[in-house]
């Protein structure tokens, strides 16, 4: 696949875009994924509050964004 659902078009666009993704929506993180095993890879963004999931499809640069709530992410001991 080498469209906007290929692997390498969803490192692209997360390596270019991380920080503008992780501030517009207030992420905690964010990663690569594939939901569905024969879809498209997205751009995995994890949001702490479900008021900051968009309610309807979200893309950046054609890829689109997979919103998942959590928990915020904390270091743990080496």
């Amino acid at each position: 696949m080498t469209g906007a659902g290929s692997l390498d078009a969803a490192r692209r666009v997360l390596a270019a875009r991380r920080a503008d993704i992780v501030r517009r929506y207030s992420a905690s993180g964010t990663g690569i994924g594939r939901p569905d095993p024969t879809g498209p890879y997205v751009i995995t963004v994890y949001v702490t509050d479900p008021a900051l999931v968009p309610n309807g499809p979200e893309r950046v640069d054609g890829v689109h964004l997979h919103f998942v709530l959590t928990g915020p992410f904390r270091a743990g001991p080496r």
